[in-house]
């Protein structure tokens, strides 16, 4: 049994709204790509940056991403989203071809593109029509949505490591994967969520959780992105943990693309 309630109602029916105008927000261009760098422990540098994605809804206005994404992944609209993203990252990886070839930009893959046999010939294409180098874009996977077809989601990362993209597992240690499949996955980079990196200072099995991660992908070959970061003191913990890149608030916020080209050439 449940009880009726009309708030959950328009609820719902906002919600449905929603994913209903994220069609058109596509094929408008209301969508934006809003770049946080990543930062080099070593150095202190921008090696790159991870792309997220914004939408300023013509009624609506700003649209949060944790109120839109999930219903867009639950109907398959998410695969637009990430289609559009991948279109506006390796545009902007082009554009930042003479300045800044070194940089690299990570696009978020959902959980529905992993389900798709033909993502990764879709992604080979867009990348040879921009002329880009592979390496320069990244693909982020969450370790949860590796979950839900292991074997699919295995032959796809595989297809995709052959174009030459380099792969990051996101938000390790939130899901259940176990060390065998990450052996298994081509990944080249692990992604500890934010959540732990931001307890570790004051929770011992936080703290735990952080140095284990770092020692596992550091021990794997893999470059180890703490994410989440928020104050200085979190970077000194995570340098002397071995960490090798940062990424967080404390050291730059994301924003538009044109703000972090402006960001770049004043860094």
């Amino acid at each position: 049994h449940a009880w009726y309630s009309e708030a959950q109602e328009a609820a719902r029916v906002g919600h449905l709204g929603l994913v209903t105008d994220l069609r058109a927000a596509v094929a408008d261009n209301q969508l934006q790509m809003w770049l946080q760098p990543k930062f080099s422990l070593a150095t202190g540098q921008a090696i790159g940056a991870e792309a997220l994605v914004r939408w300023q809804h013509p009624v609506r206005g700003f649209v949060s991403p944790a109120e839109f994404v999930p219903f867009a992944e639950q109907t398959g609209h998410i695969t637009l989203v990430t289609q559009w993203m991948l279109q506006q990252a390796l545009a902007t990886l082009s554009s930042w071809a003479t300045l800044y070839p070194h940089l690299s930009i990570a696009v978020n893959v959902s959980t529905r593109d992993l389900q798709d046999p033909g993502f990764a010939v879709r992604v080979k294409d867009m990348v040879c029509a921009s002329g880009i180098n592979p390496k320069r874009l990244r693909l982020e996977i969450t370790e949860s949505g590796l979950m839900d077809d292991t074997r699919r989601s295995i032959a796809l990362l595989h297809a995709l490591c052959d174009i030459g993209l380099p792969l990051s597992i996101d938000d390790f240690g939130t899901g259940y994967s176990s060390l065998v499949q990450l052996v298994d996955l081509p990944f080249r980079e692990l992604k500890i969520d934010g959540r732990f990196v931001q307890r570790a200072l004051a929770e011992r099995k936080a703290e735990t959780i952080v140095r284990i991660s770092i020692t596992i992908g550091l021990s794997l070959g893999m470059g180890v992105v703490a994410e989440g970061v928020e104050t200085a003191e979190q970077v000194a913990f995570l340098r002397n943990c071995g960490g090798t890149i940062v990424q967080g608030y404390h050291l730059a916020r994301p924003m538009p693309v044109e703000a972090c080209t402006a960001w770049l050439q004043r860094s």
